[in-house]
């Protein structure tokens, strides 16, 4: 069968991404993390692999236990997430909470299994319920199954949204970090979850798909997802070096009450004010490509908070915007300049900090107006 020949190159290549990512010269945080939720998946395709054959290998309990590795795969790679989004890593405190949907199922599950009234017995590696059991049980499992991966998917599209809208209060660029590929991987697992639900709730109650069928539509999405979120995550920078965090609960009313609390008076907030403008004129932090709402408080020998605090106020602007409109202002500059008329646009973009050319064209024309080359003919003609 094809599709379980698929299934058993996703499981083989989910440990092939955890020994790739194990080589790494530094393992950060969150490549700890992909590697753990790298070695549920495998196992999760290796049960898919199993219930696909004539004769599974694995016993009715391993099945149990396989079928809901969902409770525990959702809220790490959850983990995952915050762990690049917000420098957050695994607190052992908080673990127990999330593998309580996990304990709770399977301890409920195991004691039906087990019952000499045969409540819950597997069939095509699906848990299947006893009509003599109580619905309200039948129900509760089903639901705690479906709802909390569904959940954490939600959490986790929330924590993407809020991370990129603080993005540019931090730094001076995007690129590699605005993590665009796990949001829209978990946008994909939120339609997918939906799309699953009516599958199930409708191909399988009306005889359209049988469950083995099921097993190998969903292992074959689940090899997809291996792939991809393996690739990207080995090629994922770690954001968080320890300088900087962006808090996931920030909102715009906490972010008032930080500033107003802050201890910073409209007079000590002008002589920041000055102190940065004659630090951006004559030392140029700006052609760092690199350089962070962090990096700079540092030069200025003040908090994060206090820059980002004098920067909103002062310039009507976020760190992203106040740092490369010094960029575009170098740039222009060097147009001007005929010593630099063989350089070429781009080569004059990286010498002024910008680090790709499709923000540098993007910035640069919501600054001025114009694309860099009709700048440059305009201020050589």
């Amino acid at each position: 069968m094809l599709l379980r020949s698929v299934i058993f190159t996703g499981a083989i290549n989910g440990l092939f991404f955890i020994l790739l990512l194990k080589v790494k010269p530094k393992n950060s945080d969150s490549d700890r993390i992909l590697m753990v939720w790298m070695g549920i998946i495998s196992l999760q395709l290796g049960f898919y692999y199993d219930n696909l054959s004539a004769n599974p290998i694995f016993p009715g309990y391993l099945q149990l236990l396989g079928f809901s590795l969902p409770l525990i795969n959702s809220p790490v790679f959850y983990f995952y997430i915050r762990s690049l989004s917000v420098g957050a890593g695994f607190k052992r405190k908080n673990i127990l909470i999330h593998l309580l949907p996990f304990l709770i199922f399977n301890c409920i599950a195991f004691f039906l299994y087990y019952n000499k009234q045969n409540y819950l017995y597997m069939k095509d590696g699906f848990p299947h319920f006893s009509s003599a059991l109580n619905p309200a049980v039948t129900y509760s499992l089903t639901a705690l199954l479906a709802l909390v991966p569904g959940y954490y998917v939600v959490l986790s599209f929330v924590l993407l949204f809020r991370y990129q809208k603080r993005l540019p209060d931090n730094y001076s660029y995007t690129e590699k970090i605005n993590l665009n590929w796990l949001k829209w991987i978990v946008i994909s697992l939120l339609i997918l979850f939906i799309g699953l639900f009516l599958f199930i709730k409708y191909g399988v109650s009306y005889g359209l798909v049988g469950y083995p069928n099921l097993f190998a539509v969903v292992g074959a999405i689940l090899t997809i997802y291996v792939f991809f979120i393996g690739f990207c995550g080995l090629h994922q920078d770690a954001i968080f070096n320890g300088d900087i965090a962006i808090r996931e609960d920030l909102n715009e009313d906490i972010i008032a009450a930080n500033y107003k609390n802050s201890g910073l008076n409209d007079e000590k907030a002008d002589q920041i004010f000055i102190r940065l403008k004659l630090h951006m004129d004559n030392g140029k932090p700006f052609l760092k490509e690199d350089l962070s709402l962090a990096m700079l408080a540092g030069e200025l020998g003040v908090t994060a908070n206090q820059l980002s605090q004098v920067i909103n106020q002062k310039s009507g602007s976020n760190f992203f915007n106040f740092v490369n409109g010094y960029r575009v202002e170098a740039v222009k500059e060097k147009f001007k300049d005929p010593a630099l008329a063989a350089y070429s646009i781009l080569g004059i973009a990286y010498d002024c900090g910008f680090r790709s050319k499709s923000s540098f064209n993007k910035i640069f024309k919501e600054t001025t107006g114009q694309t860099p080359l009709q700048c440059r003919k305009s201020v050589s003609s």
